[in-house]
């Protein structure tokens, strides 16, 4: 029996071979251009259908009753694959699941074809799957085999019954939890999935036949070829796809489309060109790909990307991005997999990295002006020291031999001096400060013992200037943590200042008392008072406040900057309150111990 040759192409077994060829291209296009959670399924399944369809196409082609009869069991390995690899397809589709190779269901796909397909190949021996009773019939439509139907013909139609039924379970699961956008896709599922079983139990209850023929592979074939098309139409057709498309190929950044198990789904040209043979096929994994991988691995593991360092490739720089992309359908696998996108920031590093640069060199250049500074004070201040110690020997040494007019001469001298002395010193304390080679010597020192001592070294200089100077406190009895020597600059300053800034006769108080973790140190001035919003110009570097008072005084603007620093450094605080016309206080908070 050759049942290869004489064989008869009428319509019937033309239209077969046309729904083959039009399956065997759907298998194609599938195979090389989508990538989805089930799709080795979904390709197994097509080939069992070809498979199903190409005997059934012989079959119908065959004149003889024997013929008919071998296409017909010859099919059955097919028939048994279709509906099991379907079933899996539906699970895998409507969970996200990339597994294929799983131990159980490759013995649903391997063993149970064979053990059919077996049975079928003894049937002529055994007569399990189709009986005696099988005959030729000449029916209206020409032509058919009758099949008397075996035991185990019902028996494997029934577990073939039970993965369908299990399709179609899932896909109701599926449906009632997955959004709203994609439910009338699964309402084409399980449309698809049922009208082959409807079809099949026609064919069984009522013998329905399509040219003699089980309907049942024709059905599938058809609702494969409706759904291929409807995902084909709905990607050409779609404005919106169309647009996510010509975004992902046209962008200049690298977009890498990974699924949830690592494997590479998609690469637009840019990433092709950028990782070259670097970048594995589709299907592949991308974790051992060089720089994405450890962060896909990281990212997969944490939820988010370990490092915020840009990736460098190809003498280029990228700021990595993930976008999860989420499954439409709630279930175990939330999500599809994740768009990697590299934008390329190599400009924005440069001129961040010359930014940089230019930083450093304008520090470098603040460090060697102020260095500078602070030797060229220092080098002022041996001098100056020099001539201060000779003009206080000319005034004081030989006091009564210094006439009056020349007295008046080395007076101004020596005040000029000590004014000249005191900025030498302000700007080598200020260079000290910007350089942070200032150390403080924290000590617990009393602070009645303190405020008396400064009070009285600045009684004389009050004196000079014509202003009263008074100390009127109780006693304190706390321990001030501070630094003795720079405490007694801060407060200095503000007494110099308020002694300076008071007429003749005017009053500067120094009042102190404690409070919580400090002691407040005020001194309070007869003065002309200071503006509202001057904070800036009191505490800020070489400003002064306008008024008629600073003109005569002058000043470097530098000592009030200098004690904020300071004070704030031993962890207290300088502030003022003022009035216009009557006055300004000053608020010292010293740390206590």
């Amino acid at each position: 029996m050759n049942c290869f040759t004489n064989l008869d192409f009428t319509f019937a077994p033309v239209a077969s071979a046309a729904l083959w060829l039009v399956c065997a291209v759907i298998v194609a296009w599938v195979a090389r251009n989508n990538r989805f959670a089930g799709q080795s399924s979904f390709l197994l399944t097509l080939l069992a259908m070809l498979w199903w369809l190409m005997a059934v196409t012989l079959d119908l082609a065959s004149p003889s009753e024997s013929c008919k009869v071998f296409w017909s069991l010859a099919a059955w390995p097919g028939i048994t694959l279709v509906p099991v690899a379907w079933a899996f397809f539906l699970f895998d589709y409507t969970t996200s699941v990339h597994s294929s190779r799983h131990p159980l269901r490759l013995l649903f796909y391997i063993a149970l074809p064979c053990v059919v397909g077996l049975i079928a190949a003894t049937n002529s021996q055994t007569h399990l799957l189709y009986g005696t009773d099988t005959r030729m019939i000449t029916g209206a439509s020409g032509q058919y085999v009758y099949y008397d139907h075996g035991p185990l013909f019902y028996t494997v139609a029934s577990v073939l019954y039970i993965f369908v039924m299990s399709g179609l379970g899932v896909l109701a699961y599926a449906y009632f939890r997955a959004k709203k956008i994609i439910r009338p896709f699964l309402r084409v599922l399980f449309i698809i999935t049922a009208m082959p079983l409807t079809a099949n139990m026609a064919y069984i209850l009522w013998n329905f036949t399509v040219f003699g023929f089980d309907p049942t592979p024709f059905m599938f074939a058809v609702a494969l070829i409706a759904l291929s098309w409807l995902l084909l139409n709905n990607t050409m057709m779609d404005t919106a796809a169309q647009g996510r498309s010509l975004l992902f190929f046209s962008t200049r950044d690298p977009v890498v489309i990974v699924e949830s198990n690592g494997d590479l789904a998609a690469a637009n040209p840019a990433a092709l060109d950028l990782f070259g043979r670097d970048l594995p096929r589709k299907g592949e994994t991308l974790i051992h790909t060089h720089q994405i991988g450890p962060l896909l691995l990281g990212y997969m593991a944490t939820g988010k990307i370990d490092s915020e360092a840009p990736i460098h490739i190809a003498d280029r720089a990228f700021e990595p991005r993930i976008l999860p992309i989420e499954s439409p359908i709630q279930n175990r696998q939330p999500l599809l997999g994740w768009a990697l996108a590299l934008v390329d920031i190599t400009e924005r590093e440069k001129s961040a990295e010359a930014l940089r640069t230019a930083l450093q060199d304008a520090e470098a250049a603040n460090r060697a002006k102020s260095q500078f500074l602070a030797m060229i004070s220092h080098e002022l201040r041996t001098p100056m020291t020099s001539v201060k110690g000779g003009l206080d020997l000319a005034l004081h040494g030989a006091a009564g031999e210094v006439q009056d007019p020349l007295r008046n001469l080395l007076t101004i001298a020596h005040r000029n001096s000590l004014r000249l002395l005191k900025l030498v010193d302000d700007v080598l304390d200020l260079q000290k400060l910007d350089l942070g080679t200032m150390k403080l010597d924290f000590q617990d020192l009393d602070a009645d013992t303190f405020l008396k001592d400064v009070t009285e070294e600045y009684q004389a200089y009050a004196e000079d200037t014509g202003a009263r100077l008074t100390y009127a406190s109780d006693p304190i009895g706390r321990a001030l943590h501070v630094d003795p020597h720079r405490l007694k600059q801060v407060v200095g300053n503000v007494i110099s200042n308020a002694v300076k800034f008071s007429p003749k006769g005017g009053e500067v108080l120094i009042t102190a008392r404690p409070m919580n973790g400090h002691v407040r140190i005020s001194v309070q001035d007869s003065g002309v008072g200071i503006p509202n919003g001057m904070e800036e110009q009191v505490f800020g570097r070489f400003n002064q406040v306008e008024s008629s008072a600073s003109q005569v005084t002058g000043g470097s603007g530098l000592g009030m900057n200098i004690a904020k620093i300071l004070i704030e450094r031993m962890g207290g605080a300088i502030t003022y309150k003022s009035q216009p016309g009557e006055g300004t206080t000053f608020h010292i908070d010293a740390p206590t111990s």
